[in-house]
């Protein structure tokens, strides 16, 4: 009398091997994406963070009223829960009134490496005479009661 064999129902240990070498493989690539989506977004964060203090500096420049000196100045300041570290220089230009002022901003204590930098023009004020004299107010309008 012959028997037959049936086989056992299930995987072998080959398949489940294989089955688990490919969700490591897809893990792994997930993983990685995972962690350059976020190394981005950081250095996004910083960036922004780091042109707000420029752009900061350099509206400072134009409200001070007055012709900036050739020269550079510094100092920090905090935005973002980061110290930001940014220099401020002030240069000459081909029209003796028009300044270009470039300002660099890094990280308070890692000052040399450089994460926005902008630039912008300031010219003198000159005075106007006759119909044209009139300035504008920027006194906001009082409120309707």
């Amino acid at each position: 009398m012959r028997t037959e064999r049936h086989p056992q129902p299930g995987f072998t240990l080959i398949e489940v091997l294989v089955a688990l070498v490919i969700v490591a493989l897809g893990l792994m690539a997930a993983f990685g994406q995972v962690n350059q989506t976020l190394t981005t977004a950081s250095r996004l964060r910083d960036k922004t963070f780091a042109d707000w203090v420029a752009l900061n500096q350099l509206t400072a420049q134009r409200l001070l009223g007055e012709f900036p000196a050739i020269g550079s100045s510094s100092g920090e300041t905090e935005m973002g829960r980061a110290k930001w570290r940014y220099t401020v220089k002030v240069e000459k230009t081909d029209f003796e009134d028009l300044r270009q002022i470039n300002v660099s901003v890094a990280f308070a204590d890692d000052p040399e490496q450089i994460v926005t930098s902008i630039s912008g023009f300031l010219g003198k004020a000159t005075a106007k005479t006759g119909s044209d004299s009139r300035r504008a107010d920027w006194t906001p309008p009082e409120p309707d009661r």
